[in-house]
């Protein structure tokens, strides 16, 4: 798939961060930007990446044992208790409403043998997504004796990525959240993120903070089809400028949908294979934007899986396409 990335001058927006985007979390569209690409201290914003890589390796019924080294962990804290029994899905919770740094470590360590094997982990994922001004040494965001770098576009296209993840989903976007661990020990979690209590369009998102890396924070917004997440760095505003950002989105931009996924409408074609599409064709467009679609297939068909693509272009430049594939 090609995106085309644009940004969108807005003079109405008061962006005092140091680095701000705006994206389309389903075509990865860049609404809005301010030095997307300058990499910084994460903080705990590092923890969307760990959670997400926990998800994907991990067991999320898996029990997990505290030590010593996880209560010994500086910074936020679940405060875990030495022995405790606890499962891996409540850990991320932990973790992502609260900020555990001590959740982060045993996350870690549960996933993999140790620490290092998990932070392999998390930078062959960001390889994988293309955060390609993004590294990672630990899983917490924690910067005293290890650091973790990113940048504003990097980390919009992580949280796009791990919205599509619908576990990842309920606990991003969770308020609140409470357990009994295995040996009867009770925690219970508010949300540090302020919005998702707050506005009721606020789905997702982590807070973040050192005294290196500033204020750091992630913000993931929807609102009739319009799906978009914030990121600043060091932004002493940056509640009132995530939500002003997603206000920016719902004004000046809709999502066009070109054509529903399912099998498309064929008979106008001497077909004798179904092409179907598996998402729908849709952007996110200003409304003064020349955008059209294009449907093109083959005209032979033998074995092929896919037998056609459909772009989509704004003032003539591709900036999506969608294979089109035989139905079985």
């Amino acid at each position: 798939m090609i995106i085309k990335n644009n940004t969108v001058n807005a003079n109405e927006i008061n962006d005092t961060a140091s680095s701000t985007i705006l994206m389309d979390i389903d075509n990865n569209r860049i609404l809005y930007g301010n030095n997307i690409n300058d990499k910084h201290l994460t903080a705990s914003i590092a923890k969307v990446l760990t959670c997400i890589v926990a998800i994907e390796y991990g067991d999320l019924n898996k029990v997990c044992i505290v030590n010593n080294e996880c209560i010994n962990q500086v910074g936020s804290s679940i405060y875990l208790k030495i022995n405790d029994k606890i499962y891996l899905k409540d850990l991320l919770y932990g973790m992502m409403l609260r900020s555990g740094n001590d959740a982060a470590y045993l996350i870690s360590i549960s996933v993999c043998n140790n620490t290092n094997e998990f932070v392999c982990l998390m930078n062959n994922l960001a390889k994988k997504i293309k955060m390609y001004n993004s590294y990672f040494e630990n899983p917490s965001g924690l910067d005293e004796n290890s650091k973790n770098y990113s940048s504003a576009y990097d980390m919009a296209l992580l949280m796009s990525y791990c919205m599509k993840n619908n576990v990842f989903r309920e606990i991003s976007g969770c308020s609140s959240y409470s357990f009994t661990s295995l040996n009867g020990n009770n925690y219970y979690f508010s949300n540090k993120h302020k919005l998702i209590n707050s506005n009721e369009y606020c789905i997702g998102g982590k807070t973040g903070y050192t005294e290196l890396a500033k204020r750091t924070l992630i913000s993931v917004f929807s609102k009739d089809d319009i799906n978009v997440v914030v990121v600043t760095f060091n932004c002493g505003n940056d509640w009132n400028l995530h939500e002003s950002l997603f206000k920016y989105a719902i004004d000046n931009f809709q999502n066009k949908i070109f054509i529903k996924k399912g099998i498309l409408d064929y008979t106008y074609i001497n077909y004798t294979v179904t092409p179907i599409i598996y998402e729908d064709v849709s952007y996110l467009i200003k409304n003064n934007e020349n955008i059209k679609c294009e449907v093109i297939l083959l005209e032979k068909i033998n074995n092929e899986i896919i037998i056609g693509i459909i772009k989509v272009y704004i003032d003539n430049e591709i900036v999506k396409e969608v294979f089109i594939y035989r139905y079985y």
